[in-house]
C-alpha cells in the first residue's frame, strides 16, 4: 500500500534531521532523515547502542528506563541511590585520526566488554561518544563498593596493554559516584540528574580534583539546610 507524505512534511522532516540538506540537497534526505527519526525514537525507548551493546545516554535522558527504579515507598527515607564508575577514552580522536575508525570502535568495544566482566549486573551506559559507565541501579541489588572500582581498572589497564600502539596509546580516566537523591517529585527527573552527575565526576576526576568514588547527595525537598543564609525580602 502506497505511503504519502505531502511536501511540507517532507521538509519539516528533512529540516530537522539533515540539517545540511539545504545547502547540499541529495535525493535520500527524505529517507536519511526518517531513518535518524527511528534511530532516535529506539534510542530513546532504550534499544542497544549497535556498537557497544551499552543503553543510550537518550534513554535516561528522554526515556522511561529508571520509571521502574523509582519507588517513594522503599526510597522515600533512605533517599534514592545509584552508582556509576565511568571510563572515558583518552584521546579517541587522536586514535581515530592516526590508526582509522576501525581502531577506535575497537578500543570502545573492548572497554565496554571490560566493563561488563568487571561488574556483571550493572547495566553499561554510553554517556556519549569515548565514555562508558557501569550503573549500579536498585535493581541490580549492586552497591558500589571500592572492589568494583579495583577491578575495572585492572580489566581496562588489560585492554590498554592489548591495544598498545605506539603511535595513539589507548588510556582510559576512570571515576566512580556514588549519589543519592532525596525527595524526587518524579521519576522522570532522575534521568537528567545521574546523566549531570556522572558528568561531573567525569570532568572532576579528569582534572585531577576528585579520585575514589565520589560521594554526593542531592536534595530536591526545598528546605534550606541550617545555617545557611537566607535573602532578605
Amino acid at each position: 500500500m502506497p505511503r504519502l507524505v505531502d511536501d511540507a512534511l517532507a521538509e519539516a522532516a528533512i529540516a530537522l534531521m539533515v540539517p545540511h540538506a539545504q545547502t547540499h540537497p541529495a535525493p535520500d534526505d527524505l529517507k536519511r532523515a526518517l531513518e535518524q527519526f527511528v534511530r532516535l525514537e529506539q534510542a530513546r525507548r532504550g534499544a542497544a547502542d549497535p556498537l557497544t551493546g551499552a543503553l543510550p545516554v537518550l534513554a535516561l535522558l528522554q526515556g522511561d528506563r529508571l520509571k521502574r527504579e523509582f519507588d517513594l515507598s522503599v526510597h522515600a527515607h533512605t533517599g534514592w541511590p545509584v552508582g556509576a564508575i565511568i571510563a572515558d577514552v583518552k584521546g579517541l580522536i587522536r586514535i581515530n585520526a592516526e590508526r582509522g575508525m576501525r581502531a577506535a570502535d575497537e578500543v570502545l568495544v573492548s572497554a565496554a566488554s571490560a566493563l561488563g566482566r568487571a561488574v556483571p549486573g550493572a547495566v553499561l551506559l554510553r554517556v556519549h561518544g569515548d565514555c562508558l559507565a557501569a550503573l549500579f541501579l536498585p535493581s541490580t541489588g549492586l552497591d558500589l563498593e571500592e572492589a568494583h572500582l579495583e577491578r575495572v581498572s585492572v580489566a581496562l589497564g588489560e585492554v590498554s596493554q592489548l591495544l598498545a600502539h605506539p603511535e595513539a596509546p589507548v588510556g582510559f580516566t576512570v571515576s566512580a559516584l556514588r549519589l543519592r537523591i532525596f525527595d524526587p517529585a518524579h521519576w522522570q527527573v532522575l534521568g537528567p540528574l545521574v546523566v549531570s552527575e556522572i558528568e561531573r565526576a567525569h570532568v572532576m576526576a579528569r582534572r585531577g580534583l576528585a579520585s575514589g568514588i565520589q560521594e554526593r547527595t542531592l536534595r530536591l525537598d526545598g528546605r534550606v539546610p541550617a545555617g545557611a543564609a537566607t535573602p532578605r525580602g
